[in-house]
């Protein structure tokens, strides 16, 4: 490989799924460097805090008011510039993000091979998620390696006519992340925020039911959310045995709806601002079930064996459902209420899943980049999961 390979990471999520393969390369000395566009800030910082990462370059192109179309174009010649002085061997761009498209925009123009990781979901409506569906469908089409999470999203790109030599099952870097945070949390090696630790302590206390609840989709920012935040209200009131956890978005147009909602004054529904991400992974753990319209605390919580309400009309993760760990409530009062008093009776024990990775997906990734470029190293065990089998007219390693 004549250059390093480079990282892209915009948003927290980018930067929760990138963090294992960029530590991975530099586990095995593959000359790697991880590029922020900064599409978020502070909550990116956070991320790359947590693991006490740097990033090698940042395009900070954040802004108060950021547009789509902003995010985008600033995103797209920021990488063009960045890729043009340091010529990469790859670009490896992770996800569905504004971010991520543009920089594999960036990196096709100057003919760079893209390698896509959390590749091949699809909701087939390219509405929802948005402007999601559609970026990971463009970034598809200019990518040279596609890492699918699941079989089942091998088998939408191989339905789309992807090459199945290019196109490999490792499941969801996001499970390396969240064992590894929770590992550290449990053996004491990482402190969670006081609050909530003793919202965690007095919910236990009180022989309290735990649930997280997150809303922050823009396809949520119309009666959509009014209607949600209804749903929670009235559910608080009708079960006394049950506490909500909400972290809120700061989206001023979501914060406008929870203001109006008067969803603050309800005694049992914390709104709290977001946590971070060793805090949410403490709440999950803690949690009975969980809310969400977030297409990563679904990866998460099925990890954990929570139960999860998807306040979304479809989803790209459809494998909990069919798993019966999730169900699909969208923003409808009735089916939230619903939902929640049916898990409200429920009394069985979570068992970790492995529907969306088993904690190594990390290894399959930087295993396949190390063939790829012709680097020698020891190659990892497969794991025992489902993973360590192919999935249909698919390579993994």
């Amino acid at each position: 490989m004549r250059g390093p390979i480079i990282l892209v990471v915009g948003t927290r999520p980018d930067a929760l799924k990138m963090v294992p393969v960029y530590k991975k390369l530099q586990q095995f000395a593959i000359p790697c460097l991880l590029y922020a566009t900064h599409q978020h800030r502070s909550l990116l910082d956070d991320v790359l805090k947590l693991f006490d990462m740097t990033p090698d370059a940042s395009a900070q192109i954040m802004h108060e008011g950021q547009t789509l179309a902003h995010i985008a174009s600033t995103a797209l010649q920021a990488s063009f510039d960045f890729f043009t002085a340091c010529k990469p061997s790859m670009v490896v761009v992770q996800g569905d993000t504004s971010s991520s498209f543009a920089a594999a925009l960036a990196a096709f123009y100057l003919t760079i091979p893209v390698a896509h990781i959390e590749a091949g979901l699809r909701t087939g409506n390219l509405q929802a998620p948005f402007p999601e569906e559609a970026n990971r469908r463009f970034i598809t089409t200019i990518s040279s390696l596609h890492f699918t999470p699941t079989p089942l999203n091998t088998l939408n790109l191989l339905h789309e006519g992807v090459d199945e030599k290019t196109t490999f099952c490792v499941g969801n870097t996001i499970v390396d992340t969240l064992f590894a945070i929770k590992q550290k949390i449990d053996t004491g090696l990482l402190k969670t925020n006081q609050q909530v630790q003793e919202f965690i302590a007095r919910c236990r206390a009180e022989n309290k039911k735990i649930v997280l609840f997150t809303m922050h989709r823009r396809e949520s920012f119309t009666q959509g959310a009014a209607h949600v935040l209804e749903a929670i209200i009235k559910s608080a009131q009708q079960h006394q045995e049950i506490e909500f956890i909400f972290p809120t978005h700061p989206n001023p147009h979501m914060q406008k709806i929870i203001a109006d909602s008067g969803i603050r004054t309800i005694p049992q529904i914390w709104c709290c601002p977001p946590l971070a991400y060793q805090d949410l992974v403490s709440v999950l753990s803690c949690a009975a079930f969980v809310i969400t319209d977030s297409g990563g605390i679904q990866e998460e919580a099925g990890a954990l064996g929570k139960r999860v309400l998807v306040l979304r009309e479809t989803t790209e993760r459809i494998e909990a459902i069919w798993e019966n760990k999730a169900m699909l409530v969208g923003t409808h009062q009735e089916a939230i209420t619903h939902g929640i008093t049916m898990l409200c009776q429920e009394n069985s024990t979570p068992q970790t899943s492995f529907i969306y990775g088993d904690g190594k997906a990390s290894d399959r990734i930087v295993e396949v980049f190390a063939q790829y470029f012709g680097i020698l190293r020891h190659r990892t065990s497969p794991s025992k999961s489902h993973y360590a089998q192919p999935a249909p007219h698919a390579l993994m390693m």
